[in-house]
């Protein structure tokens, strides 16, 4: 092959595994949509618009999620993650129609840092999300 050839494929070969990487790098979700879609699109909808596969059967419906700042601030944060964790609310469940996730997503020895954790990824891709004036 001399070494024009070899140097080529290698070339070919590097810049075949650049594309892939930009390719792989640009197809990854934005940091928190898996967890959103996993703990809140069925409520919420994929797109967050409120209108999830069970938002029909629920009553209230639940909201859309792209102007949350709009009571929160912006960017999301402390206060929306409280309020997801239940601990702004004065009961287990609160007067919220939603049901508290902080003590669905502790850890099994009790412990919130693994709630927390979920919480904060999910409030960074709401944030992402947010329709800005």
């Amino acid at each position: 092959m001399g070494l024009r050839g070899a140097v080529a494929l290698v070339l070919i070969s590097v810049a075949t595994a650049t594309i892939t990487m930009a390719g792989r790098a640009q197809a990854e979700p934005p940091r928190g949509q898996d967890e959103y879609l996993r703990y809140c699109s069925a409520c919420h909808g994929e797109q967050a618009d409120g209108e999830g596969p069970v938002a029909n059967v629920l009553d209230p419906r639940p909201p859309a999620l792209t102007a949350l700042t709009a009571k929160y601030g912006s960017p999301l944060g402390t206060d929306l993650v409280a309020y997801v964790m239940g601990t702004t609310m004065p009961r287990a469940h609160g007067t919220s129609d939603m049901p508290v996730w902080g003590r669905n997503l502790q850890s099994p020895d009790g412990s919130d840092g693994k709630a927390i954790q979920i919480i904060w990824l999910i409030a960074d891709y709401l944030d992402s999300i947010q329709i800005r004036d």
